[in-house]
């Protein structure tokens, strides 16, 4: 009887190893077939394959122009007349009426690729009031002129190719100018009646402006520096008494600094 039990104790452990291994085995299967579903190719692939654009480039750290960059900027300039004070000395009598002028444009600037710049600015140029007075030879005088205009520019500059935060560029553009120009103008004689001129005019004339400057990158803004030169090719409005000898060109000297930002990025 204790045979029995004995052999009947050893058959129900066994059975009962037997089956625990199955399902241990059963358990192992099931746990590698879902390691196998849930990182197998087709889950790695799907998992890693990230959709990145293939170029991320933001604004801030650019240190390259590139084809299709905008810019927009403000530009603030100091302009020096070109010409002789007095109106005597024919197109040299810019000076006569005109002082230096400080002025601010917006510009907006793209590129066509790496080399090439096209810009578009307009700005308010106020030139500083010209004064005058004294006697002479039996008369006394005083005159003050006043000298504005509104410059609409299109120009296109050559970027040298430099590595680096430093572009230099030259350049010309085209340009529009819309101009101001008031005459105050009195004489008192020691006999007769005193002479009195107060006349204004509005003119468009159309010129050329070359410039020399530079960019500087400075990650997510740019500095802009440039001198230019404007030759306005039509004379000024003639004042009643004036003289083809008096003929006038606006001509002056520009030295332009701005500050302009990137829209967008690569």
């Amino acid at each position: 009887m204790k045979k029995v039990n004995y052999y009947t104790i050893i058959i129900l452990v066994g059975f009962a190893v037997v089956v625990n291994g199955k399902m241990k085995l059963k358990l192992s299967s099931d746990i590698y077939n879902q390691e196998i579903e849930s990182f197998g190719d087709h889950n790695y692939v799907s998992n890693l394959k990230l959709e990145l654009s293939p170029e991320v480039t933001t604004p801030g750290g650019m240190m390259e122009f590139y084809k299709g960059m905008m810019l927009l900027g403000i530009l603030a300039d100091v302009s020096f007349p070109f010409g002789d004070e007095t109106t005597s000395s024919g197109n040299d009598g810019f000076k006569h009426i005109a002082g230096t002028a400080w002025s601010v444009h917006a510009v907006f600037s793209y590129l066509i690729n790496a080399a090439f710049l096209f810009e578009l600015r307009a700005g308010y140029i106020n030139f500083g009031t010209q004064t005058e007075e004294g006697s002479e030879s039996g008369f006394t005088y005083k005159y003050e002129d006043t000298f504005s205009q509104i410059p609409i520019l299109l120009g296109g500059y050559y970027l040298f190719a430099t590595k680096g935060s430093f572009k230099p560029y030259i350049g010309l553009a085209l340009a529009v100018f819309f101009q101001t120009w008031a005459v105050n103008w009195q004489e008192t004689f020691s006999f007769g009646e005193p002479y009195n001129l107060d006349q204004s005019f509005t003119n468009t004339a159309f010129g050329i402006v070359p410039g020399l400057g530079f960019y500087y990158i400075l990650s997510s803004l740019m500095l802009h520096a440039v001198v230019e030169y404007a030759f306005i090719f039509s004379n000024l409005p003639k004042y009643e008494g004036q003289t083809n000898e008096n003929d006038v060109k606006a001509k002056y000297l520009s030295i332009l600094l701005s500050i302009s930002f990137p829209l967008g990025g690569k």
